[in-house]
């Protein structure tokens, strides 16, 4: 079995992603940053992207709340910004793994690449490379591409999501699912999925596939989530239900 290390954040879905990690590989560590809300402003300023994000985080239990913390193994609590000091470098290749989860830190350094080359295997919550950015799993709601709702799971590099892809996980859409529904049954089935794609990928079942930047059609920032956008993918998906679509 190989030996992991998980390089993740502090909420209920990083919970869920160490934890199903752990019950396909022997984990030797955890590192855990917490994550800044990208959002306070966009908070501040709309009752209706408060509510939002409180919905959110109701979904974000129903879906995944199974586990209450991480697994018993030895983490290494972190401050935010700290995943790329030398400290936090130096007790990672301690612990001698032989394959680097990482979902929800901040940007690795090249620092970490060199320690763990073409082990790093990232959990992207966006369809790359045609949605780049933030929010990504929210604009394709907002551009009414459902078919491009998805998760990559890639190879991290230097360059932001850029990767080379393993697999890109698509949830299914039935059609009593609104936004939130589809929001988290995209992040549930990408985790649950990883272990398998990982091992086949070290086993050679699986061949990374180079990311065409010509296929990116889209950038967002976070300046970019306003209360018109939610406004605007709330009404179509919010409470309504929509048909479920394959590509």
């Amino acid at each position: 079995m190989l030996k992991a290390l998980i390089l993740t954040s502090n909420s209920v879905r990083h919970e869920y992603f160490a934890n199903i990690i752990a019950s396909n590989f022997k984990v030797v560590g955890i590192i855990s940053e917490p994550k800044s809300n990208y959002f306070t402003k966009q908070i501040n300023e709309s009752l209706l992207v408060k509510k939002h994000f409180e919905d959110l985080a109701k979904y974000e239990r129903a879906y995944l709340g199974s586990f209450s913390s991480f697994p018993q193994v030895e983490t290494l609590r972190i401050n935010k910004s700290e995943i790329n000091s030398a400290e936090t470098l130096t007790w990672a290749k301690s612990r001698n793994a032989n394959v680097v989860f990482l979902f929800g830190t901040g940007i690795l350094s090249e620092d970490w690449l060199n320690a763990f080359p073409q082990k790093i295997i990232n959990l992207h919550l966006g369809y790359s490379p045609r949605y780049r950015g933030s929010a990504t799993l929210f604009w394709p709601f907002f551009n009414d591409e459902v078919e491009y709702i998805g998760a990559t799971i890639h190879l991290a590099e230097k360059k932001v999501d850029a990767g080379a892809i393993l697999q890109i996980i698509k949830p299914k859409i039935l059609k009593d699912d609104n936004y939130y529904d589809i929001n988290f049954k995209t992040i549930k089935v990408s985790i649950d999925s990883i272990a398998n794609i990982a091992n086949s990928f070290f086993i050679g079942d699986i061949l990374p596939v180079i990311q065409s930047q010509e296929e990116q059609k889209y950038l967002y920032l976070k300046r970019d989530f306003t209360e018109d956008a939610l406004l605007k993918v709330l009404a179509r998906y919010g409470e309504k239900k929509i048909a479920p679509i394959s590509r």
